[in-house]
């Protein structure tokens, strides 16, 4: 990041001091700390809310469960604040990384952490194609220069596991 530390930060306040498993109460962490990011001016709250409950493809069965907004709980207490609110995306190359942690991101709308950006202003494919003078044929090359970039650091919660 521009500021020399890494994405998931405890000086960002993204990172959960220590992993903990799925449940309302390490969301409810996250969720909190989202609510309570500023702005660049370091003081203006932002109040960010988590949409997107990001798991590994090991924790993906049980994040569906938690956000399952069909099990009703029998006693008050018991209640999931978050069922139905949140979307589970399963990434299986996070597995590689760590099958345990999980991430809280808000939608990119309200705050973007990654930046897509294309060469020269390229908006799609780059086509090029030859036609063969010594044989009948046609060469077709295509490509496409793209570059993704963190570039805010408040979007996003990370949550090691456990």
């Amino acid at each position: 990041m521009g500021d020399g530390k890494a994405l998931f930060h405890s000086d960002h306040g993204n990172l959960a001091g220590s992993g903990g498993a799925i449940s309302v109460t390490t969301i409810g962490a996250g969720r909190t700390a989202m609510r309570k990011q500023t702005a660049i001016d370091g003081v203006t709250l932002i109040n960010l809310t988590p949409n997107y409950l990001i798991v590994p493809a090991a924790k993906e069965t049980l994040a569906d469960q938690f956000v399952s907004a069909t099990l009703m709980a029998s006693e008050p207490g018991k209640v999931n604040p978050f069922a139905g609110r949140l979307q589970v995306l399963s990434e299986p190359r996070l597995d590689a990384t760590s099958g345990t942690a999980w991430y809280l991101a808000t939608n990119p709308a309200q705050c973007p952490v990654l930046l897509y950006a294309t060469l020269d202003g390229q908006t799609g494919p780059q086509v090029d194609q030859e036609i063969g003078f010594d044989v009948d044929g046609l060469k077709i090359k295509c490509r496409l220069d793209v570059a993704f970039k963190a570039a805010d650091w408040r979007g996003i919660y990370k949550n090691p596991g456990a």
